[in-house]
């Protein structure tokens, strides 16, 4: 009984920050390796996304490819996948700390959908005036009525299934049921 009491403030204290320490440490490590592509590749997307996130016979075919330019512009999948604030951040590497257990354990399934949603803010990153365009009247998201929708960007710009650039990355079959919640007698 003597023992236990003597080295339970230790282990009290002692395994919450060997925990932060790793997790700590997990961040800088991972932050290092995930500003290459390949490192996010290597577990997610494989060779077939990971071949769209390029250009396809000179075309950008996805918007996560339209993002991904030469130069100071490249985006990384990092730039997108981390978020837009700290909690954000914080959240997505404990999410992918638990993946990197169940992998390690053979436990690992490839998500289908973010699971930690991403929102609207990390596209404002880069994209502060949320497609507004002064220059273009009667563009889409001058609209007041746009402004105010309840969605994120993603919901019609899809990332990286194949879409059309010229469409910006719209996607008929995803945005026209969304446009029908508010307008119910459109044109077909």
């Amino acid at each position: 009984m003597r023992t236990i009491r003597r080295w339970l403030p230790l282990l009290l204290v002692g395994l919450p920050l060997l925990g932060a320490a790793a997790f700590g440490g997990g961040i800088v490590v991972t932050d290092h390796l995930e500003a290459h592509n390949t490192f996010c590749t290597a577990c997610h997307l494989h060779d077939k996304k990971f071949t769209e996130f390029h250009p396809v016979q000179g075309k950008r075919v996805t918007l996560a490819a339209a993002h991904n330019l030469e130069g100071e512009k490249n985006v990384k999948c990092i730039d997108c996948h981390v978020g837009a604030t700290v909690t954000d951040k914080m959240i997505i590497k404990a999410l992918a700390a638990r993946d990197t257990v169940a992998y390690f354990v053979g436990a690992f399934q490839e998500p289908t959908h973010l699971r930690y949603a991403l929102g609207t803010r990390t596209c404002l990153k880069c994209h502060p005036t949320g497609g507004q365009n002064p220059a273009q009247e009667n563009a889409f998201h001058n609209a007041s009525h746009h402004t105010k929708m309840p969605m994120v960007c993603y919901e019609c710009h899809t990332v990286h299934p194949t879409a059309s650039v010229e469409t910006r990355f719209l996607r008929e079959s995803t945005v026209k049921p969304l446009c029908d919640t508010c307008h119910k007698d459109m044109d077909q």
